[in-house]
């Protein structure tokens, strides 16, 4: 399993789980599903990885701490192959991915992301 957190700043971060969950889905490159709760979004992805011939799961967590922050959570895991659940990297690959997005999502005067872990 595979791990990393930020927290972004700004007054459009309640934006950012629809925009990141809009982009997933017209990628049509796996399944994505969106939760909207109160106080936090969860967004979970499934995509299949080639190399380690498996599906695996990415989740999303948007944790509104006050106004105007976000804390964002991403986990992927699942997708071993074999005995020992060898996953050839691709926990790490599908965190990385979803970062990028967030990232560049972030990427405005408005919005400003912090990397908490």
């Amino acid at each position: 399993m595979n791990k990393r957190e930020f927290s972004v700043h700004g007054s459009s971060v309640t934006e950012l789980p629809g925009a990141l969950y809009e982009e997933l889905r017209r990628e049509r490159k796996g399944a994505v599903e969106w939760y909207d709760g109160d106080g936090f979004d969860v967004i979970a992805v499934e995509r299949y990885y080639l190399r380690n011939n498996s599906d695996q799961q990415a989740t999303v967590i948007f944790d509104a701490e006050e106004e105007g922050t976000l804390r964002i959570t991403i986990l992927a895991g699942g997708g071993g192959a074999g005995l020992l659940q060898i996953n050839l990297g691709s926990h790490r690959t599908q965190t990385k991915e979803l970062e990028d997005r967030i990232v560049e999502l972030c990427r405005s005067d408005e919005l400003q992301l912090e990397v908490t872990d």
